[in-house]
């Protein structure tokens, strides 16, 4: 190994104890190569299975905890124990060279396109008539609202039937725990909203949850992570800013999870209303402080991307450049990074990749981030 890089390999420890052997995670993605039954298919363990050295941590992407919040069709479900069989042998997979499989655990709230196909409707914080969406989604119900909360502990327990090393609880990207948590989206004026205090509370309500059952079903050293964006901001329309993120992610932490990520479009982003006039990962790290280990993704792209990310973070998390590599962290342990690739062209179709994501990535105006190499 480069000795520049030795830092990448330094064990760390999660809040719960449990101790990982390298400063890499790989990142949630949605791969589009689940079943349109939700159940796990050929084309997520091709995936994995080609990616289950890229970090101490391989995350899954987005899992739906319920039908009415499914995304996408053809993503990963978790929302009944039929699910359970592929998800074990997809846990068994990520965990063949000693890392850890967390799987992520989602609602799309009114981002639920997956739903409104199937049912003609999704569900969010508030009736709001978004700009960006092609329809208007239904104001949740108090039981609803209940209902969901154990729809991710039922989740939590189905991925401990699974196998999984841990969860991590999505509550980032404009999904459902980020509507509730956002003044733009949340105008609600009840036990679920109607002032800063009362938007946090569905979001740590499900962390709650989630470690409850976590304890009860596996004990202290199942992982229990959660995934933020620490800001929203819609031009004018301002969801939250850093500043506000800073006091939910106390919370958080003080509510028991076991790392805190952090999802950014780039790792060095500053803050697009508020902060501290620093980059938006100094400023949640400099909150966060040591309490539990933080994870950061967003254009981590190169080793010395990944080196000079821990400036701001505990872990780096890599997205496109395991896309890309499926080798970039065994490579870089064994001292040939410059064996890496940082471009896809003429091996696109050889990846390991869904034919639904291919041909996502490449068509007109696709909004998933570009690859070097892709001829579009």
């Amino acid at each position: 190994m480069n000795k520049k890089y030795e830092q990448l390999f330094k064990p760390i420890t999660l809040g719960n104890g449990v101790v990982l052997d390298n400063r890499f995670a790989m990142a949630p993605m949605l791969i589009f190569a689940s079943n349109e039954d939700g159940t796990v298919g050929e084309d997520d363990y091709e995936y994995f299975k080609l990616r289950n050295d890229t970090g101490s941590l391989i995350i899954t992407g987005a899992a739906a905890v319920s039908e009415e919040g499914l995304g996408m069709i053809h993503q990963l479900t978790v929302y009944d124990d039929e699910k359970v069989p592929g998800l074990a042998k997809l846990a068994d997979i990520i965990k063949a060279k000693g890392n850890k499989a967390v799987l992520q655990l989602h609602n799309a709230g009114r981002e639920a396109l997956g739903a409104y196909q199937k049912y003609g409707k999704a569900f969010a914080p508030s009736k709001i008539n978004f700009p960006f969406l092609d329809y208007v989604p239904e104001e949740l119900s108090h039981d609803q609202i209940l209902s969901i909360i154990d729809d991710y502990g039922q989740a939590t327990r189905r991925a401990i039937e699974a196998g999984s090393d841990g969860v991590e609880i999505h509550g980032a990207n404009h999904y459902l725990l980020q509507q509730f948590f956002s003044a733009y989206s949340n105008t609600r004026n009840d036990d679920w909203g109607g002032s800063f205090e009362k938007r946090m509370s569905f979001p740590l309500a499900v962390l709650k949850k989630v470690k409850e059952v976590a304890f009860e079903k596996a004990g202290k050293d199942f992982i229990v992570g959660y995934r933020i964006s620490p800001e929203e901001v819609h031009g004018e329309n301002i969801g939250y800013t850093v500043d506000d993120s800073v006091k939910l992610i106390d919370k958080i932490i003080d509510g028991g999870a076991d790392y805190l990520h952090v999802s950014s479009l780039d790792y060095k982003a500053m803050p697009s209303a508020g902060g501290k006039g620093e980059p938006i990962a100094q400023t949640v790290y400099n909150c966060i402080n040591g309490r539990v280990p933080m994870l950061l993704a967003g254009s981590i792209l190169t080793p010395d991307d990944a080196l000079n990310a821990l400036r701001y973070t505990d872990i780096a998390a890599l997205g496109r450049a395991v896309i890309i590599d499926p080798g970039f962290v065994s490579k870089l342990r064994s001292g040939r990074e410059d064996e890496i690739d940082f471009s896809v062209a003429g091996r696109f179709d050889k990846m390991g990749l869904s034919r639904v994501l291919i041909d996502f990535w490449k068509m007109e105006n696709t909004p998933l981030p570009t690859l070097k190499g892709l001829n579009y």
